[in-house]
């Protein structure tokens, strides 16, 4: 009788040992999937940015950062250029349109959230080439927008052929996604929350350690290939005092000005119906170069001067102004980019504006709760964006600051305006 008890005990066991282990090898293939993903989407962006670098090289003659290589031309070749890179933008739109038949475009985010992550290939790799003429020649939009949607396009054409059948290809996107913009942006850990906050929108914890492993391959790419280090260090440690209480209403304000800025940024989107209508972009970029050459580009020349504080009131002012202005137009014509630089410019350059008025003795630190509010306020995204602006700035000592303060952002802005930038954008392609 005893004998027959002990048997099934230990049959029981035996198969909870097996189920156990069935699903331990199951994470590592999951895992083991998610660094394969990582690097190939690593690689994809990493490819994308050197090949804009050539292109600029090629339209400019001229190497480094655009705004600086924009300083170096002439005012009649700073006008000149971005509307040529505006035009051969316009005609690579047009020859696809004409002969390729990319078929209809999808935003990763759409992708994933509305979708089941099949995002084509073909128009994907168009509108990238055509970004390529314009980012190469100055235009004042977000260079790594493109390469974020190159890389999510080929981890989904990847996951088509993938051998792991328990993870969805919304899913395996979600990892590219993460790779890539840990790659732009060298920040692993932001690479992460962003696909979580952004691209998903779902608290999946069990997520985390494969979004983990595809962020940091990616990251370990970029690191390679194009050096490392925070993108935009700020080398003076920043520390918290009585001054850092303006945070909390300056916070507090960009939470409402996010949404106003949001739609600023699509405002002039009636635009795109213009014949040649990238081309108007590129004439705003060409005039406005004139009077700063800080205009070209994406921003990162211009948030590098605002977090090292080397400009005046005046002239922060002004630069915001004029490259918010660039920004829109370029926006609103249809020009392939993104606004995430732009936006954390701004952001940056908006609180750095306040320390300046409010003379407090770290001007640098509300310019870095700036660049993270502002991201919050567009976003909806306040863990991404903390982790985003410690990551950039390498001033990890400000995360739990500005973490408390994000989230009352992303109440505030949330309240104000249901959309964020991204999902605006996915109705943006809807229509």
């Amino acid at each position: 009788m005893t004998a027959l008890v002990t048997a099934p005990a230990s049959e029981s066991r035996h198969s909870l040992a097996a189920r156990i282990a069935a699903r331990i090898a199951a994470r590592i293939k999951v895992g083991a999937w998610a660094l394969v993903i990582g690097l190939v989407s690593g690689f994809a962006c990493v490819g994308v940015r050197l090949t804009f670098r050539i292109l600029q090289w090629v339209l400019v003659q001229r190497t480094g950062l655009l705004p600086q290589a924009a300083a170096m031309l002439s005012p009649e070749r700073r006008f000149f250029i971005p509307i040529i890179g505006a035009t051969l933008a316009t005609a690579v739109l047009w020859a696809a349109n004409r002969w390729a038949n990319p078929g209809r475009f999808q935003d990763y985010v759409e992708s994933v959230r509305h979708g089941d992550g099949r995002i084509p290939f073909s128009s994907t790799l168009w509108r990238t080439v055509s970004s390529a003429f314009s980012v190469a020649t100055g235009a004042a939009i977000g260079r790594e927008g493109s390469m974020i949607q190159f890389s999510t396009a080929v981890t989904s054409w990847l996951g088509e052929h993938s051998p792991i059948r328990s993870v969805s290809l919304a899913r395996q996107v979600s990892y590219g996604a993460a790779a890539a913009v840990a790659a732009a942006y060298q920040a692993p850990i932001a690479g992460v929350f962003f696909a979580i906050e952004i691209v998903t929108g779902e608290w999946l914890w069990t997520e985390v350690p494969a979004l983990a492993l595809a962020s940091t391959a990616g990251w370990l790419v970029s690191r390679w290939l194009l050096g490392s280090g925070p993108l935009f260090a700020v080398h003076d440690t920043l520390r918290l005092n009585a001054s850092a209480l303006w945070a909390f209403p300056l916070a507090l304000l960009l939470g409402c000005i996010g949404p106003l800025y949001q739609w600023l940024l699509r405002s002039v989107r009636f635009a795109r119906a213009w014949p040649a209508a990238l081309l108007w972009g590129g004439l705003a970029v060409g005039l406005l170069s004139l009077l700063r050459p800080e205009v070209w580009g994406n921003g990162d020349v211009a948030l590098l001067d605002a977090l090292a504080s080397t400009q005046g009131l005046r002239t922060i002012a002004f630069l915001l102004l004029i490259r918010v202005l660039a920004t829109t137009v370029c926006v609103g014509t249809g020009t392939v980019g993104g606004v995430f630089t732009p936006t954390l410019f701004a952001g940056a350059s908006l609180g750095l504006a306040a320390g300046l008025l409010l003379h407090v003795p770290q001007p640098v630190l509300l310019a870095v709760v700036g660049l993270s509010a502002l991201l919050a306020a567009v976003t909806h995204a306040p863990v991404m964006a903390s982790l985003m602006a410690v990551e950039l700035t390498g001033q990890y000592q400000l995360l739990l600051l500005l973490l408390a303060l994000n989230m009352g952002v992303w109440l505030v802005a949330s309240r104000l305006s249901l959309r964020s930038l991204y999902a605006a954008s996915v109705s943006d392609s809807q229509d």
